[in-house]
């Protein structure tokens, strides 16, 4: 007699259910550790989903955070966060994943957190020249509502000593012209960063 062959009906295959659902958990496990990701650090999560949520346009916005000294991250009218650099000024590195900590970096991130507070969590974003740069990040000139008046954040911190001022970049000449004069002022009263400290 010959050998009985065992059915392979396709609701009887045990095999055939297995991998399905071998593969549907690890797809759920995937997507489970991603999300617990994007919980941790929201760039990330912002990337992942690459979520083109349209330019930022000029006008008066919420701080949701501070990065460091000069990178922002407001909130438009639609509920989109956009990461801001402000252009023109540089400050030391705190956040950098490939740098260590430099000098004054935390002091400038403390001074932008501190005079953002001041304005009641808004900023008012403009544009001069080029809106973004080489990382995708908007460039733009922070202006801050203070009690003695409106100012501009990129220039107090370059005044300050908390950053450097930076021409690279496309903006006018008579915005790089006062910056270069704010620079030129910190160095002189020799101010945090040109304290030689």
């Amino acid at each position: 007699m010959g050998k009985r062959r065992r059915s392979t009906s396709l609701l009887g295959s045990k095999s055939l259910w297995r991998r399905p659902l071998q593969r549907g958990l690890i797809a759920v496990a995937v997507l489970v550790v991603l999300f617990l990701i994007g919980l941790i650090d929201p760039e990330f999560r912002d990337k992942l989903l690459q979520r083109d949520v349209g330019p930022l346009q000029g006008g008066v916005w919420p701080v949701v955070r501070v990065i460091d000294g000069d990178s922002l991250v407001v909130l438009d009218g639609g509920g989109n966060q956009h990461k801001i650099r402000l252009i023109g000024a540089d400050t030391p590195e705190t956040v950098h994943p490939n740098k260590p900590v430099e000098p004054y970096g935390p002091e400038a991130s403390e001074f932008t957190k501190q005079k953002i507070a001041e304005s009641g969590n808004r900023v008012r974003v403009a544009f001069d020249g080029d809106q973004t740069d080489r990382y995708g990040r908007i460039l733009a000139m922070i202006y801050l509502q203070l009690p003695d008046g409106e100012v501009l954040l990129n220039e107090l911190l370059i005044r300050e000593g908390f950053a450097r001022a930076q021409t690279q970049y496309r903006y006018s000449a008579a915005m790089k012209a006062r910056f270069q004069a704010a620079e030129d002022a910190a160095k002189a009263e020799r101010r945090n960063i040109w304290s030689g400290k």
